[in-house]
């Protein structure tokens, strides 16, 4: 009887420990469902920062490839002017002098009158083919501008037309001025007088009408 008294007690000073033993496992079981959602929440806000990261990265790189290509082509036109400006520096030097050049290969091709006057004639000669031979090197060429040849809008300038009826139109009649090409440049256009027998069909086709 004391035995079964015994354990009766001890039943009952057992209850309250299990109970709280219960509610410890409870509550540490709950701490740990907290402590699970907060790193959770973490993870989750982590990863959205890493997607902004991302976006902000792939925003700056494409950023800068934009900036190093504007760089890279800035750089080419920089390049490719200054070689332009190396080709062509003495353009226009060359353009002043092209226009004496002209008058004394005119001078020199007149006849002259005396002898004495022909020695010097020889000597400009000399200069002239100098200084034609020095701006050839420089890059100077003459147009092909000759009559019977067609007449070239791209070199050539029309100054006149003529109406001749045994030359085809567009043909050259005469050349009033001689052009230059300084390498692949029109430094000058020849002025020429260019056939246009059209002119004068127009002119009689409005004769008969009247």
């Amino acid at each position: 009887m004391a035995e079964e008294i015994k354990e009766e007690k001890d039943n009952a000073s057992s209850q309250p420990e299990e109970k709280a033993e219960a509610k410890e496992a409870k509550d540490t079981k709950k701490e740990k469902k907290e402590k699970k959602s907060k790193e959770q929440e973490k993870i989750e806000k982590l990863e959205v920062e890493i997607a902004k990261l991302k976006e902000e990265n792939a925003r700056l790189k494409n950023d800068y490839l934009k900036a190093y290509a504007d760089s890279q082509n800035f750089q080419k036109r920089i390049n490719e002017q200054a070689i332009k400006d190396r080709k062509y520096a003495s353009q226009n030097v060359i353009g002043e002098l092209i226009n004496p050049i002209d008058m004394l290969i005119q001078i020199v091709n007149m006849p002259a009158p005396s002898p004495e006057i022909q020695n010097y004639v020889i000597g400009f000669q000399m200069i002239t083919n100098q200084l034609t031979d020095i701006l050839k090197n420089e890059g100077l060429a003459p147009i092909e501008a000759k009559v019977g040849l067609e007449f070239d809008p791209k070199n050539m300038q029309a100054v006149e037309t003529s109406n001749d009826e045994s030359v085809a139109d567009n043909i050259i009649t005469k050349v009033m001025q001689p052009g230059y090409m300084y390498k692949d440049r029109v430094l000058r256009p020849a002025m020429v007088v260019v056939n246009k027998k059209a002119v004068k069909e127009e002119i009689n086709e409005g004769k008969e009408e009247e």
